[in-house]
């Protein structure tokens, strides 16, 4: 009789851990739309300008003026440089009467041919006499084209002593003063396009696709912020800082170039807060309620201490409290639930 009574206790000692199990982890659970958020995402930045350029000069010659001052925003085609242009004009006159010159003596040289040849039809000049005229006309016109070319390079060379800007600009630097002798290669003057100016910002690979699909973009420098929008992603990464670069263009009036802050914009899909984030086995997800049951859901591309996107019906229950403790497959018991 006492063996029958120790046996049935055994038992049920036995089954407690059973009964246990079947209550479950107590938990606490909400709908993931009560929990979902649009972190703001933000990027450094800066504005730049498409040409940041050091104009040269393309000819030797003194500098005669600089008709511009520094700050200056000036057209197209607005002179930016004088160069001393009187040694040109010398030579181009020099080379126009040369040319001339050979003019008359092609005209020359075709008349006797065209005499020889006539001779040369009442066989009254030998054929090497009228070989020798038509030598000195192709002689002639050759050294026409030479003269031709060499008048074409003055006058080119004349129109380079006036440096003029070749777009829209900002004058940002003299780069040099008046009185001073300019060669080929010299940097005069340095401009910055006033017209195609952008934003550049580096972001993280993983940012691009986030950005490509944001639906307000801004750059934020201190209490100013400008509406962009994406003009280009670089498709290539800087190995130094393992970041990629976008440009976005300014939809209204543009930040001075140079200025830095920062890209801002909101993710259009849903992400959980980086607090409800749990790891189990190597993996980075959430514990939903399935069926009594805590069901763990990877996110891929979550990173611990960030939101995570998350793309589950806005009424999946996910748990909040007991997160940490449940494993995958585990009964628990609902409190609190919140609808």
């Amino acid at each position: 009789m006492r063996s029958r009574r120790l046996l049935l206790l055994l038992v049920l000692l036995s089954s407690i851990p059973e009964l246990l199990g079947a209550a479950g982890e107590p938990v606490t659970a909400k709908p993931l739309a009560q929990l979902t958020e649009f972190p703001q995402v933000t990027a450094p930045a800066e504005v730049i300008t498409l040409n940041d350029s050091r104009l040269s000069a393309e000819v030797t010659a003194v500098i005669v003026s600089l008709p511009v001052e520094v700050g200056q925003v000036v057209e197209t085609g607005t002179p930016l440089v004088q160069l001393e242009k009187t040694d040109l004009e010398l030579a181009l006159k020099r080379a126009e009467a040369t040319l001339t010159s050979l003019e008359a003596r092609q005209a020359l040289a075709q008349r006797q041919l065209t005499r020889a040849q006539s001779l040369a039809n009442q066989k009254l000049i030998t054929e090497e006499m009228l070989n020798q005229r038509q030598t000195e006309l192709k002689v002639s016109k050759a050294e026409m084209a030479v003269q031709r070319i060499t008048v074409e390079q003055l006058r080119r060379d004349l129109e380079k002593t006036v440096i003029r800007a070749p777009f829209k600009a900002i004058v940002a630097e003299q780069l040099s003063q008046v009185g001073e002798l300019a060669m080929p290669g010299t940097p005069l003057i340095r401009i910055l396009d006033a017209e195609r100016i952008l934003v550049s910002a580096k972001l993280q690979p993983r940012d691009p696709l986030s950005l490509r699909n944001a639906g307000t973009l801004e750059f934020v420098n201190g209490n100013n912020r400008y509406p962009v929008k994406l003009h280009r992603i670089i498709p290539a990464l800087d190995l130094r800082q393992r970041s990629q670069e976008v440009r976005l263009r300014f939809l209204e009036t543009p930040a001075l170039i140079g200025t830095t802050g920062n890209l801002v914009w909101h993710p259009q899909a849903p992400h959980l807060p980086a607090d409800l984030l749990v790891r189990r086995g190597g993996a980075i997800g959430v514990f939903v309620l399935a069926n009594g049951r805590a069901k763990f859901v990877t996110l891929p591309g979550a990173q611990e201490g960030q939101p995570a996107k998350i793309n589950l019906p806005e009424d999946t229950p996910i748990i909040i409290d007991g997160r940490f403790i449940v494993q995958d497959g585990d009964t628990v018991r609902v409190q609190n639930f919140s609808d």
